[in-house]
């Protein structure tokens, strides 16, 4: 009889208990797998480049001074946001805040190392931090550009650009300036730094040179102050002519009494007054007026004032066109062209032309006007109606000018015949009367 095979009721039920916990081991890699997946789904894949994170701080919280530490290009992070907008309040900084440590960040760390005395490397040091962070940091005050030689370390009339622009913001923060910040070096601005530099103890030249500059942007640079106008000055009291000269300059707010308008005052049929609002002293103006009608009664017309009353202000521009003319044209040094220019023109406050009693006659449309005919008469006649021909050849030596055959000057006729008579110049005559 043949033994019966098969399996055991106990293997039956090991196989089952296995078949079952595979099962269930499959079951849990299944379900491992899938919370995988999800997460995998929701999660961003680290990538090898770094990213910007930007991180908004709660308003309501209070604003953190960040600990010293270094930043220098290329870093990032929440600590170069905050410098970043620390250097936009202090005025060094105009970019995004976007805590990039760029080039834009470098050179306003340097700027405000700069300004603040530290060594400006464009590192943000602990130093450099702390002082930043500090009540002590100073705000962004913008300074011109510096030059590479003296010669070119100036801003004066004709200048333009952006450190005019900075110039004309300085002088208007000081009530110094009041006109339009527009970069150009205009009779606004000029006269905006001659006064800074009359109140500063600088030369009063109008011309903002290294000192000037240098006292502007620093922090001695004072507000304003507000002076009386000056009294008008009674240029024809006295017994004497009054002298002004290169031995015996003017103040700067010397202003002549009585000034009339030639343009308005005077006959047109006598007489052209070449620019508009040139002004003289009333009684010089009536002696020119007399001689004129005299002229016309001679049958010599045809006469044009140039110049009359300057005063110091316009004097000075004058003087420093000529000097920049010898330098530009001429090649000169600026002392060289200064030396020239005072051959012909006279320093600011030591023109005759400030007294408002001097005229240079010209004929319209002729250049040389010694050879003209209106030439010949006025040095004929002009002592009779208390004028004198103030820079004459034979006199250069004692009045320190070239002749000018067209210069006259009004001294009254009681001084201007004897000087006639005697061939004095005024210098000469002022001696013997004292």
């Amino acid at each position: 009889m043949k033994k019966k095979s098969g399996i055991s009721p106990l293997g039956i039920v090991m196989i089952i208990a296995l078949v079952g916990a595979i099962a269930l081991v499959g079951a849990a890699a299944l379900a491992n797998r899938q919370e995988y997946l999800r997460e995998a789904a929701i999660t961003p894949t680290p990538s090898i480049t770094p990213r910007t994170v930007r991180i908004t701080e709660d308003p309501a919280l209070p604003t953190s001074t960040p600990t010293p530490r270094l930043f220098q290009m290329n870093a990032v992070g929440v600590e170069v946001r905050q410098m970043q907008e620390r250097l936009a309040a202090l005025g060094y900084y105009g970019g995004e805040a976007d805590g990039q440590f760029g080039a834009g960040t470098r050179a306003a760390v340097e700027a405000f190392q700069r300004q603040n005395g530290l060594e400006a490397d464009g590192i943000a040091g602990e130093t450099t931090l702390t002082l930043l962070y500090s009540a002590g940091a100073q705000a962004f005050m913008p300074t011109p550009t510096p030059s590479a030689t003296p010669e070119t370390a100036m801003l004066s009339s004709g200048s333009q650009g952006e450190q005019v622009k900075q110039l004309q913001q300085r002088l208007q923060e000081l009530g110094f300036y009041t006109g339009k910040i527009d970069g150009d070096y205009g009779k606004g601005t000029r006269n905006a730094v001659t006064v800074f530099q009359q109140q500063h103890g600088l030369e009063a030249d109008g011309i903002a040179g290294e000192k000037t500059l240098k006292t502007l942007y620093s922090g001695s640079a004072r507000q304003i102050t507000v002076t009386p106008a000056p009294e008008a000055v009674q240029v024809l009291s006295g017994n004497l002519p009054l002298l002004v000269n290169k031995e015996h300059p003017i103040a700067d707010d010397f202003v002549p009494a009585d000034l009339v308008n030639m343009s308005e005052y005077c006959d047109a049929s006598l007489v052209k007054i070449k620019y508009s609002g040139t002004r003289g002293v009333r009684e010089a103006v009536d002696a020119l007026l007399d001689m004129l009608k005299a002229a016309k009664a001679d049958g010599v017309i045809n006469w044009q004032v140039s110049a009359a009353y300057r005063s110091v202000a316009d004097q000075r521009r004058i003087f420093d066109s000529n000097v920049k003319s010898y330098m530009d044209k001429n090649g000169l040094s600026r002392a060289n062209a200064i030396s020239a220019t005072r051959k012909t023109v006279a320093d600011p406050g030591t023109s005759e032309h400030h007294t408002g009693l001097a005229f240079d006659m010209t004929v319209p449309n002729t250049e040389s006007f010694i050879s003209t005919k209106q030439c010949k008469w006025l040095h004929e006649h002009c002592w009779d109606y208390g004028f004198v021909v103030r820079y004459q050849k034979d006199k250069e030596d004692i009045t320190g000018f070239l002749a000018e055959a067209w210069h006259i000057r009004y001294v009254g006729a009681e001084h201007s015949t004897v000087m006639r008579d005697r061939n004095l110049c005024l210098e000469e005559y002022l001696q013997l009367a004292r």
